[in-house]
């Protein structure tokens, strides 16, 4: 043992024991990197994990605020895509009450809309106003297709039936607002007073000696007073006279308001030749006017918009300046007529349910002959059947007149009086107003317009009637009551003041106790001369004077 100890200590020894503590040194510092390199990456682990965390919840809450702003986006009524949560007349008269030059503009599009065009709303510059539009279309129930063009589906209701009312009526009132701010009743007289008055039907006007009655004395009612018997009656003479001068207009406008047509259909009307052209002018001259479908060639059942082209390219050939047939005016003004009365919905109606009832008797007609051509084969055969008893019945025929067309009456026999031989019974009544049967459409206009004209007159009069009577009334109601319940103001004071001369220039009055008072009353010019005696400066007697005082008689007087 002592000489291993001894051993180790030896030089030898002692260099093998410093490598081995300069190696454990290394290994020592080596582990101490390595703990130290492992605790930096855990933090840089730990660091990247917390890191990815933040950056999770950032976009979770990023992915919460969009959600939110597209649940506010989709809840706000002026994005709102779904038309059931609108009525279109609200929709419509918030539209009119934020842009209410718009509204020409918009009937025209509805019109568009329901002849079958497309509206686009994105060439709108102002984009609440594109924004309301797309919301009425919405609401109107109107498609939209992948461009964004809004189109009126095949079986929908027309849009102007729907707010065309809503829509008319404020048209009108704004018109009617415009007349009575132009304020020339020759050209186009205003009608504030059928507008500030309505007209009420005939059972809710009362009489006035019954209004008297039902208030109490002493009491006045506040409020606008209901307009007189007289003015009503007037209101509602403007309103027809109104009426008939608006219908009498529309007959004498024939024009018609059509959009430019497709360029196909110009280009397929004008590679018509002139023969074509023709024959289309001599068939539709030709055609009976009351059947629109026989004159434009076209099925009636057809669409609306194939009938439109149809129209289309019959006009441009058929036109007075692409056509030189010397009928061809006649037609266009048939073909223009045809169409006029295929547009309106109510006249199209009319013509189609006589077209289906024809078509009803024909198939009727048609189904009945065969069943008698039946029943006469059975009765041939000798076989019976029952009802063939009633088909092969002969019907009767309809008694025709034309006998009294060539045959007198009884009374006009030959033989009998002409004239009349005995009083009537009954007073004759004139035929009244005869010329509604020989005036052409432009007399009928100038009448209504005179007509119009006088209605507006005697309106117009008694409304102002009225009114001084009503303002009248209310002056002296209030002169009544200044007079006995207030007193004189200081300008009412200052005016009567005003009104007497001042007195510098006031005349002195007479007293009334001049020459009943006991003493002399004092006057300066009487005072000036009193005690003094007058003196008559006379020439003649002063001549007289001095010829007496200083001549000596009437003794002569001598000297040397």
């Amino acid at each position: 043992m002592g000489k291993e100890r001894k051993r180790r200590r030896s030089p030898s020894s002692s260099s093998y024991s410093s490598d081995s503590e300069s190696s454990e040194e290394e290994r020592r510092r080596t582990r101490r990197k390595r703990s130290r390199r492992h605790r930096e990456s855990s933090k840089r682990r730990s660091s990247k994990k917390e890191t990815d965390e933040e950056d999770e919840e950032r976009r979770e809450r990023s992915r919460k605020t969009k959600g939110r702003k597209r649940d506010k986006r989709r809840s706000r009524p002026s994005d709102d895509p779904n038309p059931e949560h609108h009525e279109p007349e609200s929709v419509l008269r918030l539209i009119l009450d934020r842009f209410p030059e718009v509204a020409t503009d918009l009937k025209q599009l509805l019109e568009m809309i329901d002849s079958g065009q497309g509206v686009d709303v994105r060439g709108i510059s102002d984009k609440s106003l594109a924004k309301l539009l797309k919301k009425l279309f919405w609401s109107l129930n109107l498609g939209q297709n992948e461009k964004g063009v809004f189109l009126r589906p095949p079986m929908s209701v027309p849009t102007l039936e729907v707010i065309g009312s809503t829509l008319g009526s404020y048209l009108k009132l704004k018109d009617n607002n415009v007349f009575s701010k132009s304020g020339s009743p020759n050209e186009q007289p205003n009608r504030e007073c059928v507008n500030n008055q309505e007209v009420v039907d005939a059972s809710l006007v009362v009489d006035e000696h019954e209004v008297k009655n039902s208030v109490p004395s002493g009491r006045r009612l506040i409020g606008p007073e209901m307009p007189s018997r007289e003015l009503l009656a007037a209101a509602a003479e403007l309103t027809q006279a109104e009426t008939v001068l608006r219908e009498a207009e529309i007959d004498v406008d024939h024009d018609l308001f059509i959009g430019p047509p497709p360029p196909a259909i110009v280009a397929e009307a004008e590679s018509a030749n002139e023969a074509e052209r023709f024959e289309e002018v001599s068939r539709i001259a030709g055609a009976e006017i009351d059947k629109p479908y026989d004159v434009l060639g076209v099925n009636w059942k057809m669409s609306f918009d194939n009938i439109k082209k149809r129209y289309w390219k019959l006009s441009l050939m058929v036109h007075p300046d692409k056509c030189s047939h010397p009928q061809a005016h006649q037609a266009f003004v048939i073909l223009n007529q045809a169409f006029k009365d295929l547009q309106d919905a109510d006249k199209r109606k009319a013509i189609d349910d006589k077209i289906k009832l024809k078509e009803e008797q024909e198939q009727f007609e048609v189904e009945l002959k065969a069943l008698r051509e039946a029943a006469r084969w059975r009765q041939l055969q000798g076989i019976s059947l029952e009802g063939d008893e009633e088909l092969l019945a002969v019907a009767k025929e309809a008694p025709k007149r034309d006998e009294w067309m060539t045959t007198l009456p009884p009374e006009r026999k030959p033989g009998m009086p002409t004239q009349s031989t005995s009083f009537s019974k009954r007073t004759k009544e004139g035929r009244g107003d005869t010329s509604i049967w020989t005036d052409s459409p432009s007399d009928r206009a100038e009448k209504a317009k005179l007509n119009y004209l006088e209605a507006y007159n005697k309106t117009k009069a008694l409304s102002d009637m009225d009114g001084d009577k009503k303002r009248s009334s209310d002056s002296s109601l209030v002169d009544e009551y200044n007079a006995s319940k207030r007193p004189v103001s200081l300008v009412q004071k200052h005016q009567e003041k005003s009104k007497h001369p001042k007195k510098k220039s006031k005349q002195p009055e007479k007293e009334e106790w001049v020459g009943a008072h006991p003493w002399k009353p004092w006057d300066r010019e009487t005072d000036l001369t009193a005690g003094r005696q007058k003196v008559n400066l006379d020439s003649e007697s002063m001549v007289q004077g001095l010829t007496s005082r200083f001549s000596s008689g009437a003794t002569q007087r001598n000297f040397l």
